[in-house]
C-alpha cells in the first residue's frame, strides 16, 4: 500500500450500498486505502454507526476538521439505514458544499426509508451522484461459485467446480461466509495447490448441522408442525433463509443418496455417504416408511431456490412454503 500523492483525487462523498455486504466492505476498505495509504490514517480515520445516539454532531464536527499530518481525512457512516432525519438533514447540506479534504464514506444495506412521505435518502443519493460516486451491490448479481474459483486462484490454487459447487451448497451464497470456508481449505492445502470436494468436505464448517438435520428431519418424517418450529427457532437464531436453503438442500441430496443406496443394496460408507451413524440410522428407518421421490424433491428445492432469490413475499415466506411443500 502506498502513500497518497498530490495527483491522486477521490470523491468528496461515496455510497456504497447493497444486500451483498462482502463486496459493500470491500469497496469502502479499498477506498480507505487508496485516500489514506500509509499516512497517518490512525489521526485521520474515524468510523460510525449511523443509529448511535448523539452522533449527529460528532460526525458533521469530524468531516470539517482539518486532517493532521496528511492532505486527507476518511469518515465512515455505516449502516446508512438507520440514519435519523436529522442526520440525513445534515449530511444533504453537507453535500451541498462538502470539504475537499475529507472524504465522506456512507455504507448499507439500502437507503432510509422515506418518513412523511419525503424520500431524504434518494435525495441525498441523487445528490452525491452528482459531486461523488454511488455504487450498489446485489447478490442476485453474483455467482457464488464463480467468485469461490476466483478467489481460490487469486490466492494460488485451484478450486475445480465439482469442490467449488459443493463448498456453496454447505456454506450457502453468502460470499462473506464463502471467503471464510474457502481461507479454511486454502490453508489445508498449505496456502497452494488442488482444493478437491474431499478438502471441501473436510474443512467446510459445519457448525449447527445437527440443528439443521433436526429440521430435515422432521420433513423427512412429514411432520409440518415440528419443521415450522424449528424452522421459526432458527430464523430468530439469526440463521439466514439462503444458508438454511443450503444446508437442507444440501442433506436431501444426502438422503436421496442414502435412499438409493438402499434400493441398491449398497454400502452408504463405500458410496461416500456424509453423514453421522444416529442420523442415518434415523433417516433409513423414515425413508423405508416412506420413500422420497428424487424428481419432486430436486424440483421443489430448485423452485424455492429460484423464489428466495426473487421473491416480493419475503424470504421468510418463501422457506415456510417450501416446508409445507416438503411435508407432503
Amino acid at each position: 500500500m502506498t502513500a497518497a500523492t498530490p495527483a491522486d483525487t477521490f470523491p468528496s462523498i461515496a455510497i456504497f450500498l447493497g444486500d451483498e455486504q462482502l463486496r459493500v466492505a470491500e469497496a469502502e476498505r479499498e477506498l480507505v486505502s487508496r485516500v489514506l495509504g500509509d499516512g497517518a490514517g490512525a489521526f485521520n480515520f474515524a468510523i460510525f454507526q449511523a443509529g448511535e445516539p448523539d452522533v449527529l454532531g460528532r460526525i458533521m464536527d469530524l468531516v470539517r476538521t482539518v486532517p493532521m499530518m496528511s492532505r486527507h481525512r476518511v469518515v465512515v457512516v455505516r449502516e446508512v439505514e438507520r440514519a435519523p432525519v436529522a442526520l440525513l438533514d445534515a449530511l444533504m447540506d453537507y453535500a451541498k458544499r462538502p470539504v475537499s479534504s475529507t472524504v465522506l464514506v456512507l455504507t448499507g444495506a439500502k437507503l432510509p426509508e422515506p418518513v412523511k412521505k419525503v424520500n431524504r435518502g434518494i435525495r441525498l443519493q441523487n445528490r452525491v451522484k452528482k459531486i461523488g460516486l454511488v455504487r450498489r451491490f446485489s447478490a442476485r448479481d453474483e455467482d457464488p461459485v464463480a467468485f469461490a474459483i476466483e478467489r481460490a486462484e487469486r490466492a494460488g490454487c485451484r478450486l475445480d467446480r465439482r469442490a467449488a459447487q459443493l463448498l456453496v451448497e454447505l456454506a450457502g451464497k453468502d460470499l462473506a461466509r464463502l471467503s471464510t470456508e474457502l481461507e479454511k481449505a486454502i490453508a489445508f492445502v498449505g496456502g497452494s495447490g488442488s482444493i478437491s470436494s474431499a478438502v471441501v468436505e473436510q474443512t467446510a464448517s459445519v457448525v449447527g448441522e445437527a440443528e439443521i438435520w433436526s429440521l430435515t428431519a422432521a420433513l423427512l418424517r412429514r411432520d409440518v408442525d415440528k419443521a415450522l418450529a424449528q424452522s421459526h427457532r432458527l430464523l430468530e437464531e439469526g440463521w439466514a433463509t439462503h444458508r438454511m436453503l443450503a444446508m437442507v438442500t444440501w442433506q436431501f441430496r444426502q438422503l436421496l443418496s442414502l435412499q438409493d443406496c438402499l434400493s441398491r443394496g449398497i454400502s452408504p460408507k463405500q458410496a461416500g455417504l456424509r453423514m453421522r451413524w444416529s442420523d442415518q440410522r434415523e433417516a433409513e428407518r423414515s425413508l423405508r416408511a416412506k420413500p422420497l421421490s428424487p424428481a419432486a424433491v430436486l424440483a421443489t428445492l430448485a423452485r424455492a431456490n429460484r423464489q428466495l432469490n426473487r421473491s416480493r413475499a419475503g424470504d421468510r415466506r418463501v422457506f415456510e412454503r417450501l416446508i409445507m411443500q416438503l411435508s407432503t
